[in-house]
């Protein structure tokens, strides 16, 4: 293996390396200010939150700033400190080193996150959890074992050949935790449709939402893995790592951010006033901007049409003079409200259905 690595020219093991790096560390920054970005949604949106899912999010977004900050590092001294210093492309710097152990640190809390969901979906079944949390700490311990041997041996080459195999651990472990959360997350989600119309379009967002968080983070986590397995001799794979921590930052910020949208489409609310999902879901959106369309477009032929159908209304319209749809059929006292004819209100079916949910999913 370190024979080809003989054979590569110096420019070229440059551009793979700090190449990588530079690269890595851009895409991670742009990242972290999406996390940042998250935090700033979250404190204005749920102010009155549980004090330790604050607390979580406060060191996550502390160690995604820890984190950027050792990137940043890390290229100053790459490719400042050791300008044209050929042999610093071999050198682990205690920066590098430091992110490694970041990138576990939130990895090991997101993954009990989404756990501690799967924990509450499956009432309470710890037959399920436990392994789940076990494997966390395996990728966690692997990390940390990774971090203090780089800082020790001070070279890539020398880490490959003895300690290679914690890595590949702890980045597998990564990966199929990712799959086995985001399957118990969506086995159980789909296991509790209650047949309701409103309520299982909640649930089948919530399963699209959790499978593309973790195909993310999954994908990503792959892709370094085989990068590094495959080359270890350059550091394409670091590049990766550093922006699989912000990865699943912003994924358990945006899963949390999610609660409140999701809530109020559940209990029916105007999706006029509700605060967007943190991630766009095509179908979704389109079938969002065909209804307001509708909405709308009954508005305006309303309108148009007042004239001829007015003989056909009932007599009491004066009850709601300021209506913006004049035409909207009478309520009578305990019905929901209509417009132009369509029922916007919930069975009481629907709303116990809703809280039943808002306990498994949107309300942590």
């Amino acid at each position: 293996m370190y024979g080809i690595q003989l054979e590569v020219s110096p420019q070229k093991r440059l551009e793979h390396s700090m190449g990588s790096v530079l690269v890595g560390s851009l895409v991670a920054l742009f990242l972290s200010g999406a996390v940042w970005m998250q935090v700033f949604l979250y404190v204005q949106l749920y102010p009155r939150d549980r004090l330790r899912i604050k607390l979580m999010v406060f060191a996550v977004w502390v160690l995604d700033t820890i984190h950027s900050a050792m990137a940043i590092t890390a290229n100053w001294q790459y490719l400042i400190m050791h300008f044209g210093d050929w042999s610093i492309i071999d050198n682990i710097t205690w920066s590098v080193a430091t992110t490694v152990a970041l990138t576990a640190l939130i990895t090991f809390l997101v993954h009990c996150f989404f756990t501690h969901r799967i924990h509450t979906l499956s009432r309470q079944n710890w037959y399920i959890t436990t392994p789940l949390v076990a494997l966390a700490a395996v990728r966690l311990i692997s990390a940390l074992i990774s971090t203090s041997e780089m800082i020790r041996l001070g070279s890539y080459e020398q880490f490959v050949k003895r300690y290679d195999y914690v890595f590949t651990i702890g980045l597998s472990t990564a990966a199929s935790l990712d799959v086995l959360i985001a399957g118990g997350l969506c086995y159980f989600l789909r296991r509790g449709r209650s047949g309701f119309t409103g309520m299982d379009k909640i649930v089948d967002a919530i399963t699209l939402y959790t499978i593309e968080n973790g195909m993310l983070t999954c994908i990503t986590t792959v892709v370094s893995l085989i990068c590094w397995v495959s080359m270890p001799s350059n550091l394409i794979f670091l590049g990766l790592h550093f922006a699989i921590s912000k990865l699943y930052a912003n994924s358990l910020l945006a899963t949390l951010n999610a609660r409140k949208s999701l809530l109020n489409k559940s209990q029916g609310s105007s999706g006029d006033r509700d605060h967007p999902l943190p991630i766009l879901f095509p179908d979704s959106f389109g079938r969002r901007t065909n209804t307001q369309w509708s909405h709308r477009s009954q508005g305006e032929t309303g309108t148009r049409l007042e004239v001829n159908i007015q003989k056909t209304v009932e007599r009491d319209i004066d009850a709601q003079p300021n209506s913006a749809y004049p035409l909207a059929a009478p309520t009578t006292p305990g019905s929901p409200p209509t417009t132009g004819g369509v029922s916007t209100g919930t069975s009481g079916s629907d709303v116990d259905i809703s809280k039943s949910a808002r306990a498994s999913f949107l309300v942590e």
